[in-house]
């Protein structure tokens, strides 16, 4: 694997990352730390556990959902042709749009899509609780999940031919803040809000972080690929 599928891989778990502590992703990360956190003091590391089920069944709806579509498309010739030959310069505007979406260039008042909210699920005690409320989750693409996943996640993939591993880093990465909140209840940190109070701090200033390197990446794509100015 080169330099270039590392960096890919990076880009989806920060992408995933980005996308958790977003309004909305974020809600749905409380609710499941609502159910995770009341594994406190069942046995050792119980809620670090539920958490870890959680991430994997987030990161196992993104996994299926993004292997059907990329494979599916890969599998046409066609498609599969123009990617190899043309990937580079499709990613270029992807990649400044997407960036432009983080800055809210396009205004608050742009929804995306918004497929399914599943932010009220309320799921019973158990592991497999904290597994399908996680799977779950994944399919409740609020605006921001939505345009970063479809929008970026799913064209890296394809362009990189990696159906599988890039939509399995950015699953993880929007689970990596509830494993992390998980793994500080279990060492004794009884208040949720101090953390997604962070949380949302840092999307503060990762969000718009993130949208200029997205735009500087796809500028750079863009001259290289389409204009031939950089080698």
């Amino acid at each position: 694997m080169n330099g270039e599928f590392w960096a890919a891989l990076l880009t989806g778990l920060w992408t995933g990352v980005l996308t958790s502590v977003s309004p909305c992703p974020l809600a749905t990360n409380i609710a499941a730390l609502s159910h995770i956190s009341r594994h406190t003091g069942s046995h050792k590391l119980a809620v670090l556990c539920h958490g870890l089920l959680y991430a994997l069944g987030r990161a196992l709806t993104y996994v299926v959902i993004g292997a059907l579509i990329v494979k599916s498309l890969l599998s046409a010739p066609a498609f599969s042709f123009f990617m190899q030959k043309y990937g580079g310069q499709v990613l270029s505007p992807v990649l400044v749009l997407a960036g432009m979406y983080l800055l809210d260039m396009f205004g608050r008042g742009f929804g995306g899509l918004d497929f399914l909210d599943l932010s009220g699920f309320k799921a019973r005690a158990g592991w497999f609780a904290s597994f399908s409320m996680g799977a779950l989750f994944a399919l409740a693409f609020c605006p921001v999940a939505a345009a970063l996943y479809f929008g970026v996640i799913l064209p890296l993939a394809a362009e990189r031919s990696a159906p599988f591993a890039i939509p399995l880093a950015y699953g993880l990465g929007t689970a990596l803040p509830v494993v992390g909140i998980a793994l500080a209840l279990d060492l004794g940190l009884k208040k949720i809000s101090a953390l997604t109070g962070l949380a949302g701090r840092f999307e503060k200033y990762a969000r718009p972080a993130t949208g200029w390197v997205f735009i500087a990446c796809g500028v750079y794509l863009g001259l290289k690929n389409i204009f031939g100015i950089l080698d």
